[in-house]
């Protein structure tokens, strides 16, 4: 698998398309801000990453559809991916197209057919790779991985912020939870990890269980067999405790004893409602008992709105008769009798109405009387009722409690007499355990050998000696590209994810290095070496790597012009970058057999032919870029 070409669609109906060849060196080259490194980013989008990387700017402005056409030994694969929409991260309306020969689609053409996740399970299946989990030692509590097309990209890219690092060697390794991911998927695309490990582990836990059952079922009946009827009268003694059995007498031979227990065994428990009957009576006092509440508390309600209405009317009165002494101490009266004026007439009327009210309540007031004392009386009815009621619960709840106590009696028998019918049912199994011995020995062969086969152990010994053999190339090349520590074995570190120098003084990891020229060699190297091995252990990774700007330790942005590298000062440096991109391009001829894909952006521009040939669409200056400068305007 390996990129045949990048396009994009604008969203002004035109296309801009950028070509690559097959098993060669690719290099795209040209000035800051002009698209290269966005070229990584948009095949990482079409290959399913969960946000879309591309820079905010005029490609986010312009493109509507990012594409990639891919190259497989007998067929192309097109995927097109729409760009987010405004204030999303990515977008998961795809196209997909496979065919031996693709006419890539027109702007007109390009329509959602499929979901990127569909698209990215296509290619997991066209690169051959089975369905496989990653192995979690005990003790640890993080989730099996499925593995995926998409874990295979970690070994394929190389962003600007990445191939420099003397801290992150593995693409995406700063991001949280990635560096254990790596660890878990590494040892499988190495193929340290068989492709059907999976399916054996499988077996192997369905073999386990098998041997379980077979395991129970034989201890069942040894148990069973083996104890004989010394369990039984052990079971005779549990019958006689909970009054199951009489007791008359426990010398009873082996006959009696089975005979005894076919009599126990279609032993039934009693009706309750035979032996009480208080059930009923519970449930209709309780009923009585809260109608008896319901009326008491209507009957209080009925009480209490009586005796403040007694006290509204003292009240009336009381306030009636002191406005009369008030009235009697003015001599009002005595005055309005020598007055006809109408004051007089009004004063009068008022009085008429309260002495009429008065009588109205001083009428009223011995019904009220007779009202409370009813009400009184119905008050005191109700809770004798209510206590007698309480009185007669006690009681049944009492007998209650001796019903739990039958029940609870009853049921300690039923489980003595299934275990009585499951003690005759084996007794009397004569079942013959040569076959389900034998089953079990051909099990235990079995999971045995597949547990050597699949020990953890013999897995970390061939990882181990795999990257041995990886280390082997990368410190060839490492002398190569005259690195630091290149002297030494070098190797790569799984547990820490870096690079390692074996010195006599003990291991120097990246990060301990000196200059950027070391971090971007060892990167470069440890890429290489892995791909060389994907390749020719045909392991299901894409023949393709991704590297954005190696030169950038060499190119200062202020002095970086045209990327002649005669603008390096240093000739030590000059040549270091003349020798990175020739050690590229012999490498696929050499070490891969011209079957490897090699793609390159950075600022530098060679000028000599072999670099030349490598150039891929025009040189990115001035106005010439990924976005054509029409789509801006």
């Amino acid at each position: 698998m390996q990129i045949k070409q990048i396009s994009l669609y604008g969203k002004n109906k035109t296309r801009r398309d950028v070509k690559f060849e097959t098993s060669k060196l690719n290099i795209i080259t040209g000035a800051s801000k002009k698209g290269k490194t966005s070229l990584l980013d948009i095949i990482d989008y079409c290959l399913g990453s969960k946000e879309c990387d591309v820079a905010a700017g005029h490609i986010r402005n312009t493109v509507g559809w990012f594409s990639t056409l891919f190259q497989f030994d007998n067929s192309q694969v097109f995927i097109a991916r729409k760009a987010p929409g405004l204030g999303a991260k990515s977008s998961v309306e795809c196209m997909l197209i496979t065919g031996e020969d693709i006419k890539v689609p027109e702007p007109n053409e390009i329509k959602s057919d499929t979901t990127i996740d569909s698209a990215i399970k296509f290619l997991s299946s066209k690169l051959g790779m089975p369905a496989y989990k990653t192995e979690i030692p005990e003790g640890q509590s993080r989730s099996s991985i499925s593995l995926s097309f998409k874990h295979s990209k970690y070994f394929l890219f190389q962003s600007q912020d990445e191939i420099a690092n003397k801290k992150v060697l593995f693409h995406r390794q700063s991001e949280p939870f990635i560096p254990q991911t790596i660890k878990d998927v590494l040892p499988y695309f190495l193929g340290a990890a068989d492709d059907n490990r999976f399916a054996e582990m499988e077996k192997l836990r369905g073999l386990k269980r098998e041997r379980t059952v077979k395991v129970k079922e034989l201890k069942e009946i040894e148990s069973l067999k083996g104890n004989g009827l010394n369990k039984g009268y052990a079971l005779l003694a549990e019958a006689a405790q909970i009054g199951l059995y009489d007791g008359s007498t426990f010398s009873l031979s082996d006959e009696q004893l089975i005979a005894q227990f076919v009599i126990l065994s279609k032993w039934r428990p009693e009706d309750p409602s035979e032996v009480f009957e208080s059930g009923s009576a519970i449930n209709r006092l309780e009923s009585e008992y809260r109608v008896l509440k319901g009326q008491k508390s209507i009957v209080n309600n009925m009480l209490k709105e009586a005796e403040d209405y007694e006290k509204a009317i003292n009240g009336f009165q009381k306030q009636e008769h002191e406005q009369e002494l008030r009235l009697e101490t003015l001599n009002l009266y005595q005055k309005l009798e020598t007055s006809d004026s109408p004051v007089k007439k009004a004063i009068q009327n008022s009085l008429t109405k309260l002495n009429e009210s008065l009588s109205k309540t001083t009428r009223a007031k011995p019904h009220l009387n007779s009202r409370i004392l009813e009400l009184k009386g119905r008050r005191s009815e109700i809770a004798k009722s209510i206590k007698k009621a309480q009185y007669m619960l006690a009681e049944y709840q009492e007998k209650d409690e001796e019903l739990n106590k039958f029940q609870t009696l009853n049921l300690q028998k039923a489980k003595v007499v299934g275990r009585i019918s499951l003690y005759l049912d084996g007794i009397n199994w004569n079942k013959d355990t040569s076959l389900l011995e034998r089953q079990i020995g051909e099990l235990n062969q079995r999971i045995g050998d597949l547990e050597e086969t699949l020990d953890p152990e013999l897995l970390l010994e061939k990882l181990d000696s795999q990257l041995n053999l990886i280390g082997i190339d990368m410190s060839r090349w490492a002398k190569e590209l005259k690195l630091e520590h290149s002297d030494c074995p070098i190797k790569l570190d799984l547990k820490r994810l870096t690079v390692v120098a074996e010195t006599p003084d003990g291991k120097v990891p990246l990060y301990q290095m000196g200059s950027g020229e070391n971090w971007v060699g060892y990167h470069l190297v440890t890429y290489m070496a892995l791909a060389k091995w994907f390749t020719n252990r045909n392991r299901p990774v894409p023949s393709f790597v991704f590297f954005d700007q190696p030169t950038q330790v060499y190119f200062p942005t202020d002095i970086d012009v045209t990327g002649n590298i005669e603008e390096i000062t240093v000739d030590e440096d000059r040549l270091a970058v003349k020798k990175m991109f020739k050690w590229l391009h012999c490498l696929i001829e050499k070490e891969f057999e011209n079957d490897f894909q090699i793609i390159v952006t950075d600022h530098a521009d060679i000028d000599e032919p072999w670099f030349q040939e490598c150039v891929r669409d025009k040189k990115w200056r001035g106005d010439e870029a990924l976005i054509p400068l029409t789509w801006i305007e």
